[in-house]
């Protein structure tokens, strides 16, 4: 049977989640550790620089006698004024390291220092337990709380309390709705499909929006906000689904991390909500892939249903031919409001809940 890619929205399931540098750098949590979604993980130099030092024309030498007057070796750590070399000759000349830095490379008269810089570090994100270290990248970081996934993101994370501002679920989240309630927060919406809404939402600012549906001609300004935006359900005038909304809503104020990163089905990425939960363990784990069977309940995600949820009445056997004529595998699916529409595999997601 074909294995189909699983949407979570569930209320309680164990969650882990691989935490990297984007280069290779140093591991600073120990397995077993319990961090805090500030804490840092690891680090690493994002845009190393290196620099030649010439200490033979330092000391006036030859490289060759020169390399004998050395006094530091690869892989230590110097400091800005630190002997490198020397000294030498009645006047007892040194050649010191420019700036601080580590020493890569020793010969011929040169020597090759990679410069300190500023560290990029990785922060754990949300709350949880470092359950694997992984050499030089990160960890994996285990958690038990509420996970919903989505359809879209716009690259960017960040952490926050959740709040809602909506009367009704249905509601447009528009500009009216931003106010100080939502300033350091992540806003749970229905759909957007103004730009003062989301201009607004800078302004505040809030850390993060995670809405049902996105107005599709507003993809490209989405892009440019300084906040994460988590799409759950598409692009258009989606309230967020019947699934979603409730666990989302009634964990309002509770810290929560938002990673609206691109959703990438080769790497098995994808855009997400994550709300820590104050439990130690549970044993159920989310699962990537399922096989689609009689009862499943299934998003359709690709027009003229997108982003209708239902359950599977019945998979076709063989190949049908669909009304814009193309041959293929299908299932007929009863959606909520009780409509039976056919759909091609292809345009089936699992939701799991």
């Amino acid at each position: 049977m074909m294995q189909f890619a699983v949407t979570h929205y569930q209320p309680l399931t164990t969650i882990r989640r691989e935490r990297l540098l984007p280069l290779g750098g140093k591991i600073l949590a120990r397995k077993g550790q319990k961090v805090k979604s500030t804490d840092i993980l690891a680090e690493c130099d994002l845009t190393p620089q290196f620099i030649v030092v010439e200490y033979a024309r330092g000391l006036g030498l030859s490289p060759q006698d020169a390399d004998e007057y050395v006094q530091v070796k690869v892989g230590m750590d110097v400091e800005q004024n630190d002997v490198i070399a020397g000294p030498v000759g009645l006047m007892k000349r040194l050649v010191r390291s420019p700036h601080p830095g580590r020493v890569v490379l020793i010969g011929d008269g040169q020597l090759l220092l990679r410069r300190k810089s500023d560290p990029f570090y990785l922060q754990a994100g949300f709350e949880g337990t470092v359950v694997e270290l992984i050499a030089d990248r990160g960890v994996i970081l285990q958690t038990v709380g509420v996970l919903a996934q989505g359809v879209w993101g716009n690259g960017r994370t960040a952490s926050g309390i959740l709040v809602t501002v909506l009367e009704q679920p249905e509601e447009e989240l528009t500009d009216k709705h931003f106010d100080q309630r939502t300033q350091n927060a992540i806003v749970l919406g229905s759909y957007v499909t103004k730009a003062a809404a989301l201009e607004k939402a800078a302004a505040v600012p809030v850390r993060g929006l995670v809405l049902g549906g996105l107005e599709g001609s507003l993809v490209g300004m989405a892009e440019q906000m300084p906040y994460p935006i988590l799409v759950l359900d598409g692009f258009g005038s989606y309230p967020m689904n019947p699934f979603a909304y409730p666990i989302l809503a009634t964990n309002e104020r509770r810290e929560a991390y938002i990673n609206a990163e691109k959703w990438d089905t080769y790497q098995g990425k994808r855009p997400e909500i994550i709300i820590p939960l104050p439990l130690e363990d549970y044993p159920t784990e989310t699962r990537e892939t399922a096989e689609l069977s009689p009862g499943a309940t299934v998003r359709i995600c690709r027009s003229p249903f997108c982003g209708r949820v239902g359950k599977i009445e019945r998979l076709l056997t063989g190949k049908v031919i669909l009304p814009n004529g193309l041959s293929t595998q299908a299932a007929e699916v009863r959606l909520a409001d009780n409509e039976l529409v056919l759909s091609p595999f292809v345009n089936l997601e699992i939701l799991e809940t």
